[in-house]
């Protein structure tokens, strides 16, 4: 308790800091406007840190208490908005204090040289106001429309032992639905279902994370996902959120009943879960293919680990082309690569970081910059692929700037050309 009050006592210090800072930089920037506008200034900074103290309560105390998901969908919107705004902020009261320092530093040089001292410009400040702003908006913009910018993302595999049959076959994934963090889901996923079907897959999976934590959030998707249709059927495994493990419950059998109707609510729709758990899929000439499912595994306290690749492979060891679901990519480096003949290995979990730069085929994501190793796209290690989608839906932040929600389709081929 008293490490809280001291992080909510340093959090609310912060948080006025950078208001004050930020009026400050705007009276010594723009003095004139300033003045002119003062009152309307001071008020809107008054609600903006009254805001921005509300959120981080909410979220620190009792977010993990929610037990209606709209809440929880609010609180990200207001958390969204919160940081179109003080993200920005922070960034101008580093160049603020920066551009002070140089001014500061620039006239001691001069009194140094004999030289009359000049007035700063502060043209850092000045600039750096204008970059914030186009920050905001650009925030802003992703929590209004790039989330649901839907993208399409074909992807090429090239396997050197890929069975004949299967030249040309064509994957459909979908990953991290969060179902939870939209108002109107089922109006949202109808557009996506309406893509899927467009692609005319051979197969579609679904790589964990329906729900955020409630399975009543997925109920509205039942008659949406069910109208998702390939040949070879649906196939989904289960990600963190899908344990709700990221609400308090009072009673463990409150839990264990939650997640037996999200289990069935996925059943419903018609995709197979493969919990550790493998199904064979055979095309026309007798060619086989194993597609293998593991249920989650993770290396924070709410991420169960309860992935089981050694258990799942049993009954298709004698299949040499095998492809695995996995919801976290990092298993793929700790259990699959160099470690099994698994070729291909679908993940999702990382979002992408829901920020990044897509030039063509190439991705840099935000994770990259926070050393996750796997944050989107494509990845190879000898004759084994990892491929890691980048969600359709939204965690935390509500919006999506230049990582727009996925639709992969992957295209598997053989390397030689066939006779």
């Amino acid at each position: 308790m008293n490490f809280y009050i001291i992080r909510l006592f340093i959090t609310v210090l912060g948080i006025l800091f950078v208001d004050v800072a930020t009026v400050w930089g705007l009276k010594k920037t723009f003095p004139q406007f300033y003045c002119c506008h003062k009152r309307g200034i001071s008020t809107a900074f008054i609600i903006q840190s009254v805001l921005m103290v509300i959120t981080f309560l909410i979220g620190g105390t009792t977010l993990h208490q929610f037990s209606d998901f709209q809440l929880y969908a609010w609180h990200s919107y207001l958390g969204g908005l919160m940081s179109a705004i003080y993200i920005p902020k922070a960034f101008y009261v580093f160049l603020v204090v920066t551009d002070c320092i140089i001014a500061k530093i620039t006239k001691l040089y001069r009194r140094q040289l004999d030289i009359l001292p000049r007035n700063s410009r502060r043209i850092i400040a000045k600039f750096g106001f204008y970059i914030c702003i186009i920050f905001g908006s650009l925030i802003l913009w992703g929590i209004l429309y790039g989330r649901n910018n839907f993208s399409i993302d074909q992807v090429e595999v090239f396997i050197d032992d890929l069975p004949a049959a299967f030249h040309g076959y064509k994957i459909v994934q979908i990953s991290d639905i969060h179902a939870g963090s939209f108002f109107t889901p089922s109006k949202r996923y109808q557009k996506v279902v309406d893509l899927i079907n467009g692609q005319q897959p051979n197969i579609i999976v679904c790589t964990g994370d329906m729900v955020n934590n409630f399975a009543e959030e997925i109920i509205p998707l039942i008659p949406v996902f069910s109208q998702l249709d390939a040949p070879d059927g649906k196939y989904a495994i289960l990600g963190n959120h899908d344990y709700s493990g990221y609400y308090d419950w009072d009673r463990r059998a409150d839990s264990v009943a939650n997640h037996n109707i999200l289990v069935n609510a996925i059943e419903q729709m018609g995709f197979k879960l493969l919990n550790n758990k493998a199904v064979t899929i055979s095309r026309y000439n007798n060619d086989r293919m194993a597609l293998i499912g593991v249920e989650n595994w993770g290396w924070k306290r709410r991420h169960p680990k309860r992935a089981d690749v050694e258990t799942a492979i049993k009954s298709v060891q004698n299949i040499p082309f095998k492809i695995l679901l996995s919801h976290d990519p990092l298993y793929w480096q700790k259990e699959i690569e160099g470690k099994t003949d698994i070729v291909l290995t679908l993940s999702g979990h990382t979002h992408g970081m829901q920020a990044g730069i897509k030039f063509g085929k190439k991705r840099f994501s935000i994770a990259s910059l926070l050393k996750f190793p796997y944050g989107a796209g494509l990845y190879q290690t000898g004759q084994q692929y990892l491929y890691v989608n980048s969600g359709l839906g939204v965690i935390g932040f509500p919006g999506r700037i230049g990582m727009p929600p996925e639709i992969t389709v992957l295209s598997l081929w053989k390397s030689k050309i066939l006779d």
